[in-house]
């Protein structure tokens, strides 16, 4: 098991985010259906090395200006602040799906196995899971909003072919 520090947190909420805001706009312009894959899997949504708060907040300017650019200034900015915003309120829940999961491995171990304890820390888990998914999905919105519907287009062409080099990558 690894355990991951707030560093790390930060880094991973700045690539989630970051993934979160593209998805947001190609998913605002096509029926999204989530494909099971949970919010981890890709390669930039489970990157281990940890990320300055300063350097995060610079990789996801250089994300909005790389992905979105045609976004005015305004855009950029309304952008950076949802993602940031979303970054302060995932750190907590990360650090409570940390503290759970070390707690259901404490609970493994022991020599006689409490399941009701199980029980409760599974609860947990998915509660955490489901306030970062409705956090996420807020953050989504709130970015989809600030875009135009040509930049959202322009977003899910590009989300699509993302996947599909992805895809490929991962058949070969």
């Amino acid at each position: 098991m690894t355990t991951m520090t707030s560093w790390t947190l930060t880094n991973r909420a700045v690539k989630l985010l970051a993934t979160g805001l593209l998805a947001t706009c190609a998913f605002a312009t096509a029926a999204y259906a989530q494909e099971g894959h949970g919010w981890g899997g890709h390669h930039g949504m489970q990157m281990r090395d940890g990320m300055d708060p300063a350097k995060a907040g610079k990789h996801l300017e250089r994300m909005i200006a790389r992905h979105v650019p045609d976004a005015t200034p305004e855009q950029k900015a309304r952008l950076s602040a949802i993602a940031k915003a979303a970054m302060a309120d995932l750190q907590p829940l990360g650090a409570k799906q940390r503290a759970a999961r070390a707690e259901g491995m404490r609970l493994l171990t022991q020599p006689n196995i409490d399941r009701a304890a199980l029980e409760r820390v599974r609860v947990e888990q998915i509660q955490i899971a489901e306030a970062r998914s409705k956090r996420m999905s807020q953050a989504w919105a709130d970015a989809a909003d600030v875009l135009t519907p040509a930049q959202r287009a322009k977003l899910a062409e590009q989300a699509a072919k993302h996947r599909e080099h992805m895809q490929k990558k991962q058949a070969s």
